[in-house]
Formats: structure tokens, sequence, C-alpha cells
């Protein structure tokens, strides 16, 4: 049996994932002296090293990965009993770590999401934002119980559950030369100016490799975070961008930019649900995705079910 504090897991896993002690105990609000102290302590308690410096940070050692993946269980759990015990004094009897990409969020998720919440006040969303890679990074590590992403490839270690999709179009200023088109090849726009979302996001990954197929890159006039400053920036005439259909609507409206229909076939994409596969999902995140694709079906008029693969619920 080991016996350790909490607060030194926190320590040796921000650590090796900041690969920094400073920045771990800067972020932790605690003394450099007193967090080196306690990961001496731990490693003395196991009886091996878990972490070695180089010149580029500190690393893990092959006991220190496994002491990582340890911490995060153990963390994990120590927050849902916080959380279970917060919920029975409030009233709140469920918690859901969600984490999304900004295209589902915009599309379709944020609509779903408050409606689940009225229908189910006694279940607590946990949402945080994150491009598809970052969302998926954050299921197989135990940082989200739940991820919604722009789904385009299998994952090693998650099941997929079929949610909804989108379609990209192209924002343009309603003055632009392209503006009176019904609709554009994407090799129609390379030669413009582009305003593009930031690198790590679904729709950067898909233009930036599309591109490449073309053999002409984009020219990347500005990088953003969210379609709003984008649309804003297309306003602007800094260039044209592209985005999901009918989440830039009313952006579209507000900001007097043109939607021209991109007629591409992978222009059509698809989101997912994804949990890490082989684990029992908990009541509350399969009560949430159960609810998520009965949406997408009714939306499709429920000809054929969105979910045919569902996660097994604890």
């Amino acid at each position: 049996m080991l016996y350790h504090d909490l607060q030194s897991l926190r320590i040796f896993l921000a650590a090796c994932e900041m690969r920094s002690m400073s920045k771990a105990a800067e972020t932790l609000n605690i003394a450099l002296s007193a967090a080196s102290r306690r990961l001496s302590l731990l490693e003395t308690e196991l009886g091996t090293p878990l972490l070695v410096r180089r010149p580029h940070g500190i690393e893990p050692t092959a006991a220190g990965v496994t002491m990582m993946n340890y911490a995060r269980d153990v963390l994990r759990l120590g927050d849902r009993l916080k959380v279970s015990l917060d919920e029975h004094r409030s009233g709140v009897r469920g918690y859901v770590r969600v984490s999304a990409s900004s295209s589902v969020l915009v599309q379709r998720l944020a609509k779903d999401l408050s409606q689940f919440v009225r229908e189910n006040p006694q279940i607590k969303i946990d949402l945080e934002e994150r491009p598809s890679a970052a969302t998926i990074f954050a299921v197989l590590n135990k940082q989200a119980d739940i991820g919604i992403i722009v789904h385009d490839n299998e994952v090693e270690g998650l099941q997929i559950v079929p949610y909804s999709g989108d379609r990209l179009a192209i924002a343009v200023p309603n003055d632009h030369r392209l503006a009176k088109r019904r609709e554009l090849r994407f090799a129609d726009i390379l030669g413009e100016d582009i305003v593009a979302l930031e690198s790590g996001t679904a729709t950067n990954k898909l233009l930036t490799s599309r591109a490449i197929e073309l053999g002409k890159p984009m020219k990347v006039r500005v990088q953003v975070r969210s379609f709003e400053v984008m649309c804003l920036m297309i306003n602007q005439g800094l260039g044209v961008g592209i985005l999901p259909e009918l989440g830039a609507r009313p952006l579209s409206k507000a900001l007097g930019i043109k939607l021209v229909r991109l007629a591409e076939p992978w222009a059509q994409r698809q989101y997912a649900i994804c949990v890490r596969a082989l684990e029992d999902i908990e009541a509350p995140s399969s009560r949430l995705i159960a609810f998520l694709t009965s949406n997408a079906e009714k939306e499709l008029g429920g000809s054929e079910p969105v979910a045919k693969r569902k996660p097994r619920r604890r």
C-alpha cells in the first residue's frame, strides 16, 4: 500500500505535464522548495526515481509514466468524491465533464445542452471548449468524460457514437466580387487572402490538407480563435473564410457578410460523441449521450438510428 497525499500527486502530475517544476509550483500556488520536497519524499516512499531533468525540461521515467496514469485515476476519484458530497448538500445528483470543439458548439451542441440542463437540473455539466484534437486528448487522459468532435478518423482507445453534422460555407464581404456566386469551389478562393481559425482546429487542418492536395497553399492573412472574430475580420475586408454554415448564419446577418455554398464533397462533415473504450460509462454521462443522440435522430426524422454502438452503462 502506498501512503501519499493528493497534493503531492497534483504536484507530480503538473510537473510532468508542464515539463517544469517551477511552473507546476506557480500554477498550484506553492513554494518551489516545498514542491521539490514533496516530490523527493514521494520518490523516497516509492523507492525509485520518477523524474529526470533534461536540458529541455522535466521528463517522467518509466516508473514515472506508470505513476502519472495512477495519479490521474486517484485525482479523478478524489475530484468525483468532492463533487458527489457537494451534490448531496446542494441537491444536484450528477456530474459530467464535457469537452467539445467550437464547430459542434456553434452548430447545435449549445442548444442541446441547454435543453438537457432544463430537463435534468439534477445533473451538472462542466463544459470546456477545445479543438477536436485537444478534446480527444482530454478524453483519453481522463480530463473529460465525454468528448464531442468533428469526426474524420477512428482513434485507438475511443468508442465513437455518431451525433450530427454540418456543412462548410465560404464567407465573403457583401461587396466582394464573389458574393454574387451561388456556389464556389475551394480552388476559387485560394488566390484570396484567408481569415482562418487557429492551427489546432479541425477546420484549419482540413483546409490545409486540401490546399496541399491542390498544390496551392492558402494565403492566410489572419488567424483567430472564434467564429465571431473571424466574421468580424471578414466584414472589415481582411479576407474570406470558411466556417460551418448554420452556425454562421446569425453572424452573417448581424455583420453583413455573405455565405456562399462550398461545392466540395468534403464540405459535409460529421460530428461524433467519443468516450474511452472498454470502460463502463457512468449513469449521468450515459443519460446525456442518449439525450444527444435522440435529438439528432429527431432531426433526421427518426428514419435510422444515429447511435449504432451504445456505450456500456455503469
